[in-house]
């Protein structure tokens, strides 16, 4: 008998069907696309974002990510990611072309691909506002501090902004409009910047090229030296609200410093704990620096100000503040009392919930300050246990009254943080340094502190010196500021880095000096590149000066390098200390004498 037509029962059949030769197949077969592509044209050393997502994979296994040519078309960090999530892709250090490949960890024949030009360093990639501040010293031997905003064209012009500058001898001046000015950008990284201010007039800047969001600075002119940086601003109307780190030094003889943490509302300052130290005092620990209606919001330059109390003047200190995100900012005092300038970081969602935990594993720190009669440079690194001791760790200081203290031996050292991320650490060196106690102001993990655009984040710590030069005398104690940040172990020294050296001494013929370049090193033994060196005292502002060096590791230290640097092809290369936190970030030390005392950051 034949049976009537029922399309649902072959529907049903040929549906069933479907499913069993899928089941056979092993499903839907793995796809992989680019859903955060990197940007087709990069500059050397770029970093971006990236993602990719996988489809059908069942075992969520992920990504692994590669590129081509290897071994000299750029990292990722994670070289692993989850479907869909980030991972940091950093171009090579030479120009050229690259291909960046997302592999199916589950299936390695299913990837997706994307081609990026990678270029040198150009005018036309510095493009935007960006934030700037500087501290160094006067033609008078007097501090010299300077914040501010400048508008760059992409063309070469510097086309509005605004600055405050500190000085003691030639005035304060605040919110003194920009109106003009010009950039240079070499290929090698290596440029000037030349503003001119309403009320101050000219000022220079050599200017050394990190990426096109982050670049080393100096001033350049006769009018002072200097040592900062120049970021690109990414949200300009940005207020402090939330939890912030902050610390302050004033240049070039630190003989004041202060740090902290604050909460804030967005208008005032509703909570904090902070130091200051005076040379000529005993230093005020862990008093509130907290006022009301303490902020104003910024302008269209991304300039605001805000008050901090400070226990030494029982007063409240005026700063200029410019937004580079919304977790850093710029500040440079505009009272008249001081002349500080320094950072402050958001802790983000961190803020309130910190404990010794948040500062476990190893990092780098390095500071500048004054020990009365001298000036003091400290580099170093620590490792610690996550709940209240140094494992290890050295440090080398040069406190121009003895010889400089090499690597002394810091493990045993305690420390303390707060749940506000306001800690101390206690250090207990072994050679003779008076260098002892260190305030600790912790921020966001995924803030980078030396590149506050960066998405390598890492987190760490303003820090300050809080030992008493009332009781030691000097001795390597004294006002001081800087910062620790995460030490990656077994990292690279290779490629091409932005440098600069913030120091006084023999190099600079007795007076204060500034150097800032680009150098390459060959990741094993050497060093070779180009500077600007200021010297206004004696030589003036020398360009293109050479820079050659010889490194090596120390076996006994992993992460310290001594090294030997000639400037200029001198008869006499300075010692220094370099210690390394990552592929992309290292700290130094003069470590050549009493007489030469600097400190310097080394960024890929």
């Amino acid at each position: 008998m034949n049976r009537p037509f029922n399309a649902k029962t072959i529907f049903l059949g040929i549906t069933a069907a479907a499913a069993m030769l899928l089941a056979a197949c092993g499903g839907p077969s793995v796809g992989v696309s680019l859903t955060t592509a990197p940007p087709s044209n990069a500059t050397v050393n770029q970093t971006a974002l990236v993602a990719a997502t996988v489809a059908h994979d069942s075992s969520n296994a992920g990504v692994d990510w590669s590129c081509t040519p290897t071994p000299t078309c750029g990292t990722f960090t994670p070289a692993h990611t989850a479907s869909g999530a980030t991972t940091v892709y950093q171009a090579p250090d030479a120009a050229g072309s690259v291909t960046i490949v997302a592999t199916s960890t589950k299936s390695d024949r299913k990837t997706a691909s994307s081609t990026v030009t990678v270029g040198a360093p150009s005018m036309s990639a510095l493009k935007g506002t960006y934030a700037f501040f500087a501290g160094g010293v006067n033609t008078y031997y007097d501090e010299s501090a300077v914040a501010g905003s400048v508008a760059l064209d992409g063309n070469g012009n510097v086309t509005s902004g605004e600055q405050d500058r500190s000085d003691p001898d030639l005035g304060i001046d605040m919110a003194d409009t920009i109106t003009g000015g010009s950039y240079t950008m070499g290929s090698d990284g290596r440029g000037t910047l030349t503003v001119t201010a309403t009320a101050w007039g000219t000022e220079t800047f050599s200017i050394a090229w990190v990426n096109n969001n982050h670049l080393l600075v100096t001033e350049f002119d006769s009018n002072a030296t200097s040592a900062g940086s120049l970021d690109l601003q990414t949200a300009p109307s940005s207020l402090p609200n939330g939890g912030y780190a902050f610390a302050l030094g004033e240049p070039p003889y630190t003989y004041f410093s202060f740090g902290g943490v604050i909460t804030s509302d967005g208008t005032n300052i509703t909570a904090g704990e902070a130091d200051d130290n005076y040379v000529y005092e005993s230093p005020d620990l862990d008093f509130n620096p907290a006022v009301s209606n303490a902020i104003t919001p910024p302008d269209a330059s991304g300039r605001g100000t805000i008050l901090l109390y400070d226990a030494s003047y029982d007063a409240d200190l005026e700063f200029a503040y410019y937004v580079v995100g919304p977790e850093a900012f710029r500040l440079v005092e505009i009272d008249g009392n001081d002349y500080l300038v320094g950072s402050m970081f958001g802790q983000g969602t961190t803020a309130g919930k910190y404990a010794a935990s948040s500062l476990k594993g190893s990092f780098v720190f390095d500071e500048l300050g004054w020990t009365n009669p001298a000036w003091l440079a400290v580099a170093g690194q620590f490792t610690t246990d996550g709940t209240s001791a140094f494992t290890s760790g050295q440090m080398d200081v040069n406190d121009g009254n003895d010889a400089p203290y090499l690597a002394a031996n810091i493990s045993g050292s305690s420390y303390g943080v707060n749940s506000d991320g306001y800690g101390s650490i206690a250090l207990s060196p072994t050679n003779g340094t008076y260098l002892a106690n260190v305030g600790v102001y912790l921020v966001d993990p995924g803030i980078n502190i030396a590149d506050p655009n960066s998405p390598l984040g890492g987190g760490g710590a303003l820090i300050t010196d809080l030992d008493d030069t009332t009781s030691t005398a000097g001795n390597g104690s004294g006002p001081a500021a800087g910062f620790a940040a995460p030490q990656t172990t077994g990292a690279s020294f290779s490629g091409n880095y932005a440098f600069n050296q913030d120091g006084y001494g023999d190099l600079a013929d007795g007076d204060n000096y500034d150097l800032i370049g680009v150098v390459n090193s060959n990741g094993t033994s050497t060093l070779t590149g180009t500077a600007d060196f200021n010297d206004p005292f004696n030589t003036g502002q020398n360009s293109g000066v050479s820079v050659t060096g010889t490194f090596a590791a120390d076996g006994s230290h992993p992460g310290r390098n001594t090294a030997q640097v000639t400037i200029n092809g001198g008869a006499n290369p300075d010692s220094i200390t370099i210690y390394q936190g990552s592929g992309n970030l290292l700290v130094h030390v003069d470590t050549t004498d009493p007489n030469t005392i600097a400190i310097g950051a080394i960024e890929k």
